[in-house]
């Protein structure tokens, strides 16, 4: 018999869970049709989608501008004079530019729990990454791919923080057996770890770039010329 009553007992605890629980969801206003929750999957899959294309400009953004041949195959071979560019590396820029456009025109309607009307979601977007994201991709887009503009993608360095968004997610599935706090202090020092790797990949390329520009001469002769007069 108390068995049976404490059987009843738990089933009406479950009950009254799920009602509270659908009296939630139902007090909460319906999404507009103009506005897309960043917490469904598409959206998740889409801003995950930027995060890779984000982290291979970050990598080859820098390499490119540091050795230019890459990015255009022959100087003043054209018709009229003009370069010649590595058409895949041009095409696969282009579709990144193209994505991030549809990405700058997203983010006015993304929703968040911290800004759920659209005056708020484009005020906090215009005062934040905006300029950064239409300077990193308009003039490219707009200009197919040249070299004139390509240094304009260095912008997209702002977003940074994205680098270690792979890794975290990564590290959450396969420490998933560890407490919390173990997971989080392994995750920030694979972070670390990321961040002086990238660190270290910008100031190669800082170094060889003031290498290229910075004509040292050839220390051999001016001690010749020395010697002489």
């Amino acid at each position: 018999m108390a068995e049976s009553n404490l059987k009843e007992m738990m089933i009406d605890d479950i009950n009254e869970d799920a009602d509270e629980e659908n009296q939630i969801i139902d007090s909460q206003p319906k999404l507009k049709w103009y506005l897309i929750d960043t917490e469904r999957t598409f959206c998740k899959v889409w801003n995950f989608v930027i995060t890779m294309l984000t982290i291979y400009t970050l990598f080859v953004s820098p390499y490119i501008l540091t050795f230019k041949h890459v990015y255009i195959t022959c100087f003043g071979c054209g018709d009229n004079g003009e370069d010649e560019y590595n058409q895949t590396l041009v095409e696969i820029e282009l579709a990144i530019d193209i994505i991030y456009f549809i990405e700058i025109c997203l983010n006015f309607v993304k929703r968040t729990r911290a800004h759920k009307e659209l005056s708020t979601i484009g005020y906090n977007y215009l005062t934040g990454f905006f300029i950064f994201d239409v300077v990193a991709t308009l003039p490219g887009l707009f200009m197919k791919e040249v070299w004139d503009y390509y240094y304009l993608k260095i912008f997209r360095i702002i977003h940074t923080t994205k680098l270690t968004l792979p890794l975290h997610l990564l590290l959450t599935c396969v420490l998933q057996k560890y407490s919390k706090k173990r997971q989080n202090d392994l995750t920030s020092f694979a972070g670390l770890i990321l961040y002086v790797i990238y660190l270290s990949h910008i100031m190669a390329c800082i170094w060889l770039i003031i290498g290229v520009r910075e004509d040292c001469g050839d220390p051999t002769k001016a001690n010749i010329e020395e010697n002489c007069t």
